[in-house]
């Protein structure tokens, strides 16, 4: 019986939430979700600014990706670099909030963005942090 009501109940709360966009983002912004926008693979987590720029550099380094430039304007961080085939990657930390950032990473050529490796340095990341 306690299953039914708490089976019944979880469908509802789904059939309620689902036509309300706000929600299921909402929902999904705390759970590691990506946006691809131009190129880049957005995503956002739940630390400060040093903590999640820590985190990339190391995560860079652990990947072998060689940094040739690092530029700091106000709450943003910009890391250009390269991967040990040559191609360019772009890294970039601003603060959302006090607790929340979000690193943008571009990996490969104008109109070759390569998401796979965009991917794996956001994972190296969330592992590192």
């Amino acid at each position: 019986m306690a299953r039914t009501i708490t089976a019944i109940t979880l469908l509802l709360a789904l059939l309620f939430t689902a036509g309300c966009a706000a929600i299921v983002v909402g929902a999904g912004a705390g759970a590691g979700v990506y946006t691809w926008v131009k190129g880049e693979l957005i995503r956002s987590y739940a630390n400060d600014f040093t903590h999640t720029e820590k985190a990339t550099l190391q995560s860079l380094d652990y990947l072998k990706i060689t940094i040739d430039e690092k530029t700091q304007t106000g709450s943003e961080t910009t890391i250009k670099a390269r991967q040990s085939d040559g191609s360019p990657v772009t890294v970039s930390i601003r603060t959302v909030r006090y607790d929340m950032t979000e690193v943008s990473v571009r990996c490969g050529y104008v109109g070759y963005w390569n998401r796979k490796n965009a991917e794996l340095i956001h994972a190296t990341i969330l592992n590192t942090i």
